[in-house]
């Protein structure tokens, strides 16, 4: 890639075919609202210098462009989170609550109901007294509660929500904190401190579990070796001009205009310098059962598969064609299932315009002449195979007359 090209007063710089609005260059200031961590990030920060704040900034607009966090939800992987720390609250439980008037946590507070809608009312001990408070959610934002009992020990293995970005890295507890928080070691040498309960789970023992760990991983790994082919000096920190031009000239390229819209709406400088493992895990795509959707009149175009498509997730019933196959499996009654990239297609034994070569239905083991088993209503009688026609049998029924032969496929054949 080419350095940006600018023009003489530093104002504009060419995108490929028009001049457009450069980037801020100098010194700016950064004043982020309504972050996704909740609140101002940070307040007139010079963020030239502050690589923390860069990266955080860049973070939040990549979210709002739909960048990153578009896929991962906790109940996407809830089959492979054996024993989340989200357990559920009884009547008599300690609890902290987060008061709005203090800024912080109270602890010794007490579940005294749990309401039909999933909320609690718990008192809470002030030095006037007790005060009841109604209806309550557990969460991390003021009048929220959370549990407070230690559920986890030093060495527990865990998947956590890291920084609350919403993707769930493996990792294992370090240290129990005060207020029933956590510090965790990750598995790439992050640590962060100060981690409730409701961003943890503990990791189950289960092919699931290290498939999900393995990919994420890998996943994380493989974007941090790409961000470092332009960390000539081995900083851990590319410059933001690198990013802008990652973004709007490699893989699934951004418009250039609205990746200049974020840098200027974030007053983000080209010489700012970023965090770019914190950039790898917020754009990992993280574990996610592939759709399978059925396809009919299918066939094999290079190495992609063509038909039309019934309830793709994005696309519904249409005409499609797919991503490159990654692997075709056929089940013992014929039906096929052909791998993509994000798809599984369905096809079913008569689902082809034109089938693979290697089709169960282009081996046929069975001879004219040959006594085999048929499927009738759920039923297997003996009968005969008196012809065959590609994956087409005429079959006569053992000890029955000619009225009741009849074309069956292979699905509705078996030997004895």
């Amino acid at each position: 890639m080419t350095d940006p090209v600018y023009s003489p007063d530093g104002k504009f710089m060419w995108s490929g075919s028009e001049w457009i609005p450069a980037p801020p260059k100098g010194n700016q200031i950064l004043n982020m609202q309504d972050s996704v961590v909740g609140g101002d990030v940070v307040h007139n920060t010079v963020i030239n210098n502050d690589v923390d704040a860069v990266t955080t900034a860049v973070i939040t607009a990549l979210e709002r462009l739909g960048m990153v966090n578009k896929h991962e939800t906790a109940s996407q992987i809830e089959e492979i989170i054996e024993s989340p720390i989200l357990a559920e609250l009884e009547v008599g439980m300690h609890v902290e609550y987060f008061s709005p008037t203090n800024e912080r946590w109270l602890d010794r507070c007490t579940i005294t109901k749990v309401n039909s809608d999933g909320s609690y009312d718990v008192d809470v001990p002030k030095t006037s007294g007790i005060e009841s408070k109604l209806s309550l959610s557990i969460g991390e934002q003021p009048s929220n509660i959370r549990r407070a009992d230690d559920a986890l020990s030093k060495g527990d293995r865990v998947l956590v929500n890291w920084k609350n970005y919403g993707t769930f890295f493996p990792g294992m507890i370090a240290e129990v904190q005060p207020h029933h928080t956590y510090m965790i070691h990750f598995d790439d040498g992050d640590v962060e401190s100060g981690v409730p309960p409701s961003r943890i789970a503990k990791q189950p023992d289960s092919q699931a579990m290290q498939d999900y760990v393995e990919q994420i991983s890998q996943e994380e790994q493989e974007l941090i070796d790409s961000f470092k082919v332009f960390d000539e000096g081995n900083t851990g920190t590319i410059h933001a001009s690198k990013l802008f031009e990652i973004l709007t000239q490699m893989g699934d390229p951004l418009n250039v205009s609205e990746v200049n819209e974020m840098f200027q709406e974030m007053s983000i400088s080209l010489d700012s310098e970023l965090n770019y493992k914190d950039l790898a895990k917020i754009m990992v795509q993280p574990f996610e059962a592939k759709s399978e959707v059925i396809i009919q009149d299918a066939k094999i175009v290079g190495n992609s598969l063509h038909g039309y498509v019934y309830g793709h997730p994005k696309l519904g019933d249409t005409e499609a064609r797919s991503s490159d196959i990654l692997n075709i499996t056929y089940d013992n009654r014929a039906t096929a299932r052909v791998e993509t990239n994000n798809i599984i297609y369905v096809v079913g034994p008569t689902g082809w315009e034109n089938r693979p070569n290697d089709h169960p239905f282009n081996k046929s083991s069975y001879a004219t002449g040959q006594q085999i088993k048929v499927e009738w209503k759920g039923s297997w009688w003996d009968g005969l195979i008196r012809e065959i026609r590609a994956d087409k049998y005429l079959i006569h029924y053992i000890g029955f007359d000619s009225s009741w032969d009849e074309w069956v496929d292979s699905s509705r054949v078996k030997t004895n």
